[in-house]
Parts: C-alpha cells; structure tokens; sequence
C-alpha cells in the first residue's frame, strides 16, 4: 500500500469519525439513512462519497430553506417591534472532541480493533512505523513529507492508547 493510499485511509477514517459525530444532528435534517452505516467507509468509491457529501449538502440547504419558509413573516399592520434577521452561520458549530473519540481514531489509525490489547496496538504501531517511515521513502521530497506527517499521526495516536492501556 502506498503511503499517498494510506493517508487517503487515515483521511476517510477521520471524515468516518466526524460523520459519527454528526449523526444525531444531521439525522433530524436528513431523514433518509445514512450511508455510512449501511455500507461503510470502506465500501465506497471516492465518486460515490463525492455524490453522498453532494446530497447531504442539497438536503442541508433543503431543510434550511423549509425552515425559513415555514417561520412567519411581518407584514406592514403588525404592531411591535420587528424580528432582526437571521445572522448567517458558516454552519453549526464546531464540536470538542470526546475523549472517547480519540481513542476511536486513534484505533482506527493504528488499524487495529477499538479495545484491543497493548500488545496487539504495538505490534500494529511497530509494522506501520516499518513500512512508512521516512527513511525508507527519501527518494521524494513529496512522499518523505507525507510519510513525516503520517508517522507523527502514528506516534500521537500509540501515545494515547498506550497511555490508556497502561494505567
């Protein structure tokens, strides 16, 4: 597996991560199921995830709209004061990370089952740090920067669990 794949995986597992997140606010938006469960990240193309983040972004403006459609609006006879308009939000609001969330990515990018054993964790820390440090791919200034930033993800989520592990 190349390392430009691989950090494609470790992206789709944080894009995974956050869609959990998410789910309970966009399921009251969204009323269809959520692919993600159904299928799962990894049985889907990159066209097919493009084509869903397209859809949730047209059912996001949709409810929106219904939303402003359906508030009332003032006419000129009513008497006092008048509502200010909606400030325009970039979206909702940014969510602080769940401990437990952490430990969920930093599972998923050692590539090893949530609640597996430390020894399990190292020896997929040990293989990952093995085929992607960037010693081994020095012949390119691109692929040893890619390899820098993955073998530093790597690092921080061993660091985790083995803090977690070892208690």
């Amino acid at each position: 597996m190349s390392i430009s794949k691989r950090f494609l995986d470790m992206a789709r597992a944080e894009l995974n991560a956050l869609l959990d997140k998410a789910s309970t606010w966009e399921s009251a938006l969204d009323p269809d199921e959520d692919l993600y469960h159904r299928y799962g990240l990894d049985e889907l193309t990159d066209e097919q995830l493009e084509a869903e983040l397209e859809r949730r972004q047209r059912a996001r403006a949709a409810a929106k709209a219904k939303v402003n459609d359906a508030a009332p609006r003032p006419t000129a006879a009513s008497s006092g004061p008048r509502p200010r308009p909606a400030r325009p939000s970039s979206g909702p609001l940014p969510r602080r990370s769940s401990p437990e969330d952490e430990v969920r990515r930093a599972y998923a990018a050692l590539e090893v089952p949530v609640g597996s054993n430390f020894e399990t964790v190292r020896k997929s820390y040990r293989a990952l740090m093995r085929k992607y440090h960037p010693d081994h791919h020095s012949g390119s200034p691109e692929k040893q920067k890619t390899a820098t930033e993955l073998t530093q993800k790597l690092t921080d989520a061993y660091k985790l669990l083995e803090r977690r592990l070892r208690r």
